[in-house]
């Protein structure tokens, strides 16, 4: 089915949909012999839905069962959006992003078990804007968002006082930053996006997932889910709050 063109005046959720691409180097991932840690995900509050967008935020714990000797928290991010319209056509964009977050070594318990949590403050915030913005003819929409969470070491990176950085690329050149200006706008207009990343083949980490969709003039609120989408540790699903517009 043909696609329809998006209009270029809907800047705010449009612009984060575009960014050129590229074809990174691959390099073979640093790797070890060890036994998994995980990664908990969990909720810190409930989640905030609107026909608008959506808003939530989570904290990290790693458990291992030896000192993993690396200093971050690193996430793949990848999102589709979806755009559904009355004539039966649909648009899809995506955008692609590696973040870090400072870990830090928070205590060892009585079964000799590793606990590490990003910087005290500091957590991890999944929102969407715009949707408001819109044409008319667009029906409904879908986003899509994975996330793969693992730790490694990131060297050069320039990361916040809280301790968080983008990255331009994960270890072995598979995933690039694409992203637009105005996506996580406060991080990019006072830092750079600058660093690598090292030794992030110890483990397969965990995979999440955000989805959430909206179908507008339809008189319900927004579907929003955050599920486990595989590998080690656990995801707490938020509970949502939902928002209407006034």
């Amino acid at each position: 089915m043909k696609l329809r063109p998006l209009p270029l005046l809907h800047s705010v959720l449009i612009a984060l949909l575009l960014g050129a691409c590229s074809a990174p180097q691959t390099v073979e991932r640093q790797e070890r012999i060890s036994p998994p840690y995980q990664v908990m995900v969990r909720a810190l509050g409930p989640a905030s839905v609107s026909d608008d967008g959506f808003d939530a935020r989570f904290e990290f714990e790693v458990v291992s069962p030896l000192d993993l000797h690396r200093n971050s928290l690193v996430q793949e991010l990848k999102q589709t959006i979806t755009f559904e319209y009355e004539d039966g056509s649909t648009r899809e964009r995506q955008l692609t992003l590696v973040e870090a977050f400072r870990l830090r070594l928070e205590y060892v318990d009585a079964a000799r078990q590793y606990h590490y949590r990003i910087y005290a403050g500091q957590s991890d915030r999944h929102s969407m804007r715009g949707m408001n913005d819109l044409p008319d003819d667009v029906t409904a929409v879908r986003i899509s968002r994975r996330v793969f969470a693992y730790v490694a070491n990131v060297v050069g990176a320039d990361f916040t006082d809280a301790g968080f950085a983008h990255l331009p690329r994960n270890e072995d050149g598979t995933v690039v930053s694409e992203i637009p200006e105005k996506f996580n706008s406060n991080y990019q207009s006072k830092h750079v996006t600058r660093g690598s990343v090292a030794n992030s083949g110890d483990s397969l980490g965990l995979t999440y997932r955000i989805n959430y969709r909206l179908v507008r003039n339809s008189g319900d609120g927004p579907q929003f889910v955050v599920d486990r989408g595989g590998g080690y540790g656990v995801v707490e699903a938020p509970a949502v709050v939902w928002v209407p517009d006034n």
